[in-house]
């Protein structure tokens, strides 16, 4: 009888102290996470469902899957150095398993296996945030290099492209420094020369100055520059590479911003001579930086998404250009979007990565609770809101506190009773003969 009251106490106990095993809360995110497009929607561990990965500010990688009806924390890397938002997944090397791809605030880039998570391969020290990063098999021989892009967030030129092979930590090639915060990169055949071209984005200049912008053109295989864009006003964050009218002439659709300032939507293609604009959306500011672009209501037609720090997420009609919906305001910093299907429903839904980064006294940075935003691309429903804190678990732990500290009571109550029992019968005379 002891025992089974113990029993049922621990069990009690466990219950009270364990914390919600569905739920994914603020410090499973940390802070400042899927910035600059570091938030990502892919099966990296061949387990037949697509994990999301973010990155974030405190330097971490985060995977989380959708398991058993709800969302739940599936690994976290190791503390790399600040700012992990650097972050793509792909092949890198000979073995099957995709790559997890992560480049941090300090320069340094790894490759982690995707099913056993160990690092794989790790880069020589770079310029400070190495954020811009793509796979692409560039020389043609089978297999897939990195392109690097990296700069500090400053006036200064540091920005820089990096080449890396998986067999060394040294880049075997690299364009002189531009810019700054070259943080979305894409290799295309623009101009249907059957030459490949990469673009390179960047940002120019900080302080009180109004922003500064542009996207680059090189010549893939010569590295010499073939167009620079105008001043597009702000960093230039959010780069897709798609034929959205079906002319096979692939956009450029960008997404630019920069601190409290106005923030755009723009879309260039080639024109048989250069690059034009044929395209710029009004201000959807400060900072559209998240950007993604696909069929997300499965009409046939894509669509274009993009995020900005006021909190807001905005649906463009890829053909028409019009705005089919907005948000209402959600947490501030929606920096990082993508689009996937994480519950596996068939259904395509909006990802967007929210929250500012503790323990930086920049102003434009934000300190709230950071979330996962899980949208449905049809009905524009929020299908879920990972770090939140369930509102009913404070009231279900202190009852579950009453009911146990009542059980434990009675527990006592029950044990003291046995033993008088007990006691009184063995002291009646003539009970033992």
């Amino acid at each position: 009888m002891r025992r089974l009251l113990l029993s049922i106490l621990l069990m009690l106990l466990i219950t009270i102290m364990a914390p919600a095993g569905a739920e994914v809360g603020p410090s499973d995110l940390t802070s400042g996470i899927g910035r600059f497009q570091s938030v990502i929607c892919m099966d990296v561990d061949d387990d037949g469902r697509d994990e999301i990965l973010f990155g974030s500010y405190e330097g971490y990688v985060v995977s989380v899957e959708y398991r058993g009806g709800d969302y739940r924390v599936d690994w976290r890397s190791e503390k790399f150095g600040t700012r992990a938002w650097g972050l793509i997944a792909g092949q890198f090397d000979d073995d099957p398993a995709v790559e997890i791809m992560i480049g941090d605030g300090d320069g340094d880039v790894r490759a982690i296996d995707g099913i056993t998570k160990e690092i794989e391969w790790r880069s020589d020290t770079l310029v400070r945030d190495a954020h811009g990063l793509h796979l692409h098999d560039v020389d043609g021989d089978g297999r897939n290099e990195l392109i690097v892009g990296t700069g500090f967030k400053t006036d200064q030129g540091w920005g820089q492209v990096y080449f890396f092979k998986d067999n060394s930590s040294k880049p075997y090639d690299s364009l002189p420094p531009f810019d700054s915060r070259l943080r979305d990169i894409h290799i295309e055949d623009l101009d249907g020369d059957g030459e490949e071209e990469m673009i390179v984005c960047s940002g120019a200049a900080l302080g009180d100055v109004a922003g500064e912008g542009y996207f680059r053109i090189f010549d893939l295989g010569t590295r010499e520059l073939e167009f620079m864009s105008e001043d597009l006003g702000g960093c230039v964050e959010g780069l897709k590479v798609m034929d959205l009218d079906g002319d096979t002439v692939p956009e450029l659709i960008l997404s630019t911003g920069y601190r409290y300032r106005d923030g755009y939507l723009m879309i260039y293609s080639w024109d048989g001579e250069g690059y034009s604009r044929t395209f710029k959306s009004e201000n959807i500011g400060p900072k559209a930086y998240g950007m993604d672009v696909g069929d997300i209501d499965g009409d046939g037609d894509l669509e274009i998404v993009v995020s900005n720090m006021a909190g807001r997420i905005y649906i463009f009609n890829a053909l028409t250009r019009e705005i089919e919906w907005t948000s209402p305001q959600l947490g501030r910093d929606i920096l990082g979007l993508t689009i996937g299907d994480p519950d596996g429903d068939g259904d395509l839904e909006i990802i967007a990565g929210q929250g500012g980064y503790v323990g930086k006294g920049d102003y434009t940075s934000g300190y709230s609770t950071p979330h996962i935003y899980i949208i449905d691309g049809k009905t524009r429903r929020m299908e879920a809101i990972l770090g939140e804190e369930d509102p009913a678990l404070p009231v279900l732990q202190i009852l579950l506190l009453i009911s146990a500290a009542f059980f434990i009571v009675l527990a006592a109550l029950i044990v003291r009773t046995i033993v008088k029992v007990r006691t009184a019968n063995r002291n009646r005379p003539g009970l033992n003969r």
